[in-house]
């Protein structure tokens, strides 16, 4: 209790002096600890479990690149990601719907103005483990790209080595196996092409 009160006070007195509010002070805090005494498994753990306000802050402090005006929400798994989350790039003015799955063995870029709606699942890689079919699908990895102004709609997956183009339209509960082109719209599983983006309708 005493030494609750002292991290408090002191979270106080450093407010005053870098402008950061309290409460992310306090944060930095015990995830600095978890860090060195718990280990970063127990870091990415608890940042599965942070309110809305605090995720992008423990994101970015150890090694996300997120943009300006972002919005993502409580719930995100991360896998894969021993070192950190520097495999996790978002551009600015992107949004990240609850419960989604990220799997950082390789780069996940997202750009600008990008919407993953809920409980989406991105995975760059393949392992078969102990499988006796390890031989004839080996061990893979390679990156995945949401261009700008892309819509994934919820429960989607994305397999590894998938870019989904500018402006493309991902229909819910989608398996992504092959490169979406721009403009595209496709759903399904595995997603199909159904249409196009109506480029009279896009804002400029």
């Amino acid at each position: 209790m005493i030494v609750q009160k002292i991290i408090y006070k002191f979270s106080e007195i450093l407010s005053k002096f870098i402008g950061i509010p309290v409460s992310k002070i306090l944060l930095l805090i015990n995830l600095i600890f978890r860090f060195f005494f718990l280990g970063f498994e127990n870091v990415n753990n608890f940042i599965s479990t942070l309110p809305k306000s605090n995720i992008i802050f423990a994101l970015r402090l150890f090694g996300a690149k997120i943009g300006k005006d972002c919005s993502i929400d409580s719930g995100l798994r991360f896998h894969n990601c021993k070192r950190g989350y520097e495999n996790f790039i978002v551009g600015y003015n992107c949004h990240i719907g609850k419960d989604c799955f990220f799997d950082l063995r390789d780069k996940i870029k997202i750009e600008n103005n990008v919407v993953i709606s809920m409980q989406c699942t991105l995975l760059t890689h393949i392992d078969m483990n102990q499988s006796s079919n390890k031989k004839q699908f080996p061990v893979t990895n390679s990156p995945i790209k949401i261009k700008s102004n892309s819509y994934l709609g919820a429960r989607s997956i994305v397999l590894k080595g998938v870019t989904l183009g500018n402006n493309s339209f991902v229909g819910a509960g989608s398996l992504i196996n092959k490169p979406v082109l721009d403009y595209n719209i496709v759903v399904g599983t595995p997603a199909k092409k159904i249409g196009l983006i109506n480029k009279k309708l896009i804002k400029n």
